[in-house]
């Protein structure tokens, strides 16, 4: 008999293979950073690098730490705000999660298939179409069938029970990274022989004020270090979570960092671009590769990057499958979305769900709705944030093996900067992405109106689903059992 997300008790998850998953969570490699250089010119790129993971990773990394190890639940990020701030900004913090992982997710088989476009024309978009509307906008041809075909494995992977896919991503990171070692160290080697080479120079594109290059470049470089939080909805499928969750972010903040840091300036070493550094345009790594190397750490670079979609792909679809599976244990979607099966502990109607629902817009020249995608990472964000402050409010003896230190003060002040940057990504979609930013109010809007409407028709009052743990204990005199089961609002 199948169970419930909230019953899950075997743990799969260790330190590695975590690692694995939060860096394809967050990164997935420095692919997509070229358009960074274009943006905001090679000095301010480098000191975005730097500078947006000191006020925006390592705090989501350090909230992330604290509710992880505290609240080691399936479903992670929904749990944290549905018990600071009650059921319905858990649910809105759960759609406007999974309904992101719409437009996010399905990009990644979308990408991998322009790459093989590359060496096979017949895939790209609008070959072979047999139904196709909007001016080709919606597309049914070869491209989308070949999209689904790579689908399949990685749904059958992740059926297969998350210690499958943490350890396939180690592998996958490895194929990753080793080409931008080698494009590091050669990159290096070119600047430190190259008398009066400075890779950060220009500071900033011609004309451009400093603020004005760090506005221009600042959602590239927020986009490439968000998704901390994406692993949490495994928390109970972790080993030992209370420790294993704040190490594996301990890990990751500086490996992601490293990852980008070095490759970016040993590629503004190469030469490429040095004559008009606006030229930088995505897929620019590979001609570094060629530059530095030839055309095998070319090739390489390239194969890096139809892997790194793998990856990507692979492991939201794990953490996202969970959020719908979590909300049908709480009786917000079909009951059936909620069992796990018994041998692998994974949600294997909700994976099928997702991969449905990645099909369709895998058929979409999606480039508007996933500018509006960032939107609702940026609301979710920013209510992970508020719920540490609530949490801390409203259960103050709260066991936390993990705790930002400071008291109150410290979670206030690590939430600042990052709620600050998501209010501005979000004033910023306003004025220069305004269709975007209208997609992104109206899913929101209707996430709102819908929670009523599931609330009464299809939840109709019966209780949260039951957690069992051990390891949460929201203080003394409080019931934590009540609590877990979902019978305190």
């Amino acid at each position: 008999m199948a169970s419930t997300p909230g019953a899950i008790a075997r743990k799969q998850l260790r330190t590695l293979p975590l690692v694995a998953l939060i860096y394809f969570s967050v990164s997935g490699g420095p692919y997509g950073l070229e358009t960074a250089i274009s943006s905001s010119g090679p000095g301010m790129t480098m000191l975005m690098l730097i500078v947006i993971p000191l006020i925006f990773s390592v705090p989501c990394a350090l909230m992330n730490a604290e509710l992880g190890s505290a609240i080691p639940l399936q479903g992670g990020y929904y749990n944290w705000v549905k018990f600071g701030m009650g059921r319905f900004w858990g649910f809105m913090e759960g759609a406007s999660s999974w309904i992101a992982s719409w437009l996010d997710t399905a990009l990644y088989p979308v990408l991998f298939i322009d790459y093989l476009a590359v060496w096979y024309p017949a895939l790209e978009r609008g070959n072979h179409s047999v139904f196709s509307l909007w001016d080709g906008a919606f597309s049914l041809d070869l491209h989308w069938v070949a999209a689904i075909v790579f689908m399949i494995p990685l749904g059958y992977l992740n059926a297969r029970g998350s210690t499958a896919v943490g350890n396939t991503s180690i592998g996958l990171f490895v194929v990753i990274i080793a080409p931008f070692i080698i494009v590091s160290i050669l990159g290096l080697i070119q600047v430190a022989h190259t008398p009066g080479l400075n890779p950060l120079q220009p500071f900033t594109l011609p004309d451009m004020s400093k603020m004005q290059a760090a506005g221009a470049g600042l959602g590239v470089i927020i986009w490439n270090y968000i998704g901390f939080d994406a692993v949490s909805t495994v928390g109970g499928e972790t080993e030992k979570p209370s420790r294993t969750y704040p190490l594996a972010l301990l890990i990751s903040v500086p490996l992601i960092m490293v990852t980008y840091l070095f490759p970016m300036f040993a590629s503004l070493g190469s030469g490429l671009h040095n004559e008009d550094v606006s030229l930088w345009d995505n897929g620019d790594f590979a001609l570094v590769g060629d530059l530095l190397g030839g055309p095998w750490l070319k090739g390489a670079i390239v194969i890096g990057a139809l892997v790194s979609q793998v990856g990507l792909f692979s492991s939201l679809l794990m953490s996202g499958s969970r959020v719908p599976a979590v909300l049908a244990a709480d009786h917000y979607l079909p009951d059936a979305l909620a069992e796990v099966n018994p041998k692998t502990g994974t949600p294997v109607k909700s994976i099928i769900l997702s991969c449905g629902i990645f099909a369709i817009f895998t058929a979409l020249n999606f480039s508007t709705l996933i500018d509006a995608d960032i939107m609702l990472n940026m609301f979710s964000i920013s209510l992970e944030f508020i719920a540490l402050i609530a949490l801390r409010r409203k259960y103050p003896l709260m066991r936390r093996p993990f705790k930002v230190p400071g008291g109150m003060f410290g979670a206030v002040a690590i939430s600042v900067f990052p709620i600050a940057l998501c209010l501005w990504i979000i004033q910023s979609a306003w004025v220069e992405e305004p269709v975007s930013f209208w997609i992104g109010v109206i899913m929101l809007g209707g996430s709102a109106l819908l929670y009523p409407v599931l609330n009464k028709y299809v939840k109709r009052g019966r209780p949260d689903d039951v957690h069992v743990s051990d390891t949460i204990d929201f203080g003394p005199g409080i019931d934590t059992v009540a609590i877990l089961a979902g019978t305190v609002k």
